[in-house]
């Protein structure tokens, strides 16, 4: 039977922010259920990646691992609470990789990107902590751990379980906590076996493409042409991608392609709205018009009362999305409001550019929820 151990804080040890689950619910325990693997949880509450007795290099250096063929880490949420300086985290992390490699060449290892932490009074990844560095800084450098040690990753961000606008139900303690319900942490188990599939090399064969037989190892011979009736193909819509801001001096530009693009796509939304649902036509446009690049006022108002727009146009979408009951389609639940960062910052430096992405980043994922829903409905699903 494949071995897996696991290595984490309270969330792997089964703490949903009110009590311990039963281990029979923790994620790594559900990680082996969902693959008939056999687990060793480890995890031990407050722990992180440092040099402690119960510190993510003692624990492998604690455990026995000789036997397993996987490896699961998921720290980090504690070192972003109770911070050191990010280089002495990184040391940290590589130190107890490399210690976990050293007692077994062989094993596999996933590094389980910590998800977001709002006990410290952040909102969002790029609040930063008082050693003065943010979550997303410490996802970034995780990565380039795992990718120095030829590490697999699983990075939430693309597409996030939790978020600060559904904390209070994906969160044993809420919007003030880090700690996730039974729920979530199975629905994280399931994403963590699907990643472990892949590392697997995938554990369930494909279907055949319908209509076509499977491949023969000496196929019939035939002159007639094929008359099986093929599947009409369904046009679904595709998802937003809007470009980040990598230069200050083209913030001018970055914003106004990033509300063309928005805006293109929430007007695609309405038309699959009215023909699907039969609501109102509507399509909605640009009303400011885009100084140049220069670093002055006008450019900041613009780009103020541009995200300001955005989301109130964002919102009217979901809104009639919500109205129309177009919802997650196995909770039922409705898709809650997007709530933007504020880019009033009167100086246009490293975290001006973040609160620029990270607007990005959440009407991306905002409006590419809506556009899942309406594809599972084109789709027949």
């Amino acid at each position: 039977m494949t071995k897996l151990v696991a290595f984490g804080d309270s969330i792997f040890a089964g703490w949903d922010g009110k009590e311990n689950v039963s281990a029979n619910q923790r994620i790594p325990e559900l990680i082996g259920q969902h693959l008939g693997w056999q687990v060793a949880n480890v995890a031990i509450g407050g722990t992180k990646y440092d040099n402690s007795s119960n510190g993510f290099t003692a624990m492998v250096n604690k455990t026995d691992v000789s036997g397993f063929d996987y490896a699961l880490v998921s720290y980090g949420v504690n070192n972003f609470s109770w911070p050191e300086a990010l280089a002495t985290v990184k040391q940290n992390a590589v130190n107890g990789f490399e210690a976990l490699k050293r007692k077994n060449p062989n094993i596999k290892i996933l590094l389980e990107l910590p998800t977001e932490d709002f006990r410290q009074g952040s909102k969002t990844l790029y609040d930063v902590n008082n050693a003065f560095w943010n979550q997303n800084q410490l996802d970034d450098m995780l990565i380039d751990v795992a990718k120095q040690e030829g590490l697999e990753y699983y990075d939430w961000r693309p597409d996030p379980l939790i978020t600060y606008e559904n904390a209070n139900q994906t969160l044993g303690d809420g919007n003030t906590g880090v700690h996730p319900t039974k729920a979530t942490m199975r629905a994280i188990a399931q994403r963590l076996a699907e990643k472990f599939k892949q590392m697997a090399g995938g554990t369930v064969q494909p279907s055949p493409p319908p209509h076509i037989d499977p491949p023969h190892d000496n196929p019939p011979k035939t002159d007639k042409p094929e008359n099986k009736p093929q599947p009409p193909v369904v046009k679904t819509v595709d998802e937003l991608r809007l470009d980040r801001l990598a230069d200050l001096f083209g913030i001018g530009t970055n914003v106004s392609n990033g509300i063309n693009r928005t805006l293109n796509k929430i007007n695609e939304l309405y038309s699959q709205m009215h023909n699907l649902m039969g609501t109102d036509s509507k399509q909605v446009q640009a009303t400011l018009i885009a100084p140049d690049n220069a670093l002055t006022r006008p450019l900041r108002n613009y780009v103020l009362l541009s995200f300001f727009n955005l989301e109130r146009e964002v919102n009217e979408l979901i809104s009639l999305c919500n109205s129309n009951w177009l919802c997650d389609p196995e909770t039922g639940a409705k898709t809650s409001l997007l709530r933007l960062l504020r880019v009033d910052s009167l100086a246009t430096d490293a975290h001006y550019k973040d609160t620029v992405n990270y607007n990005w980043y959440l009407i991306e994922n905002k409006l590419n929820t809506l556009i899942g829903y309406i594809n599972k409905i084109l789709k027949g699903e």
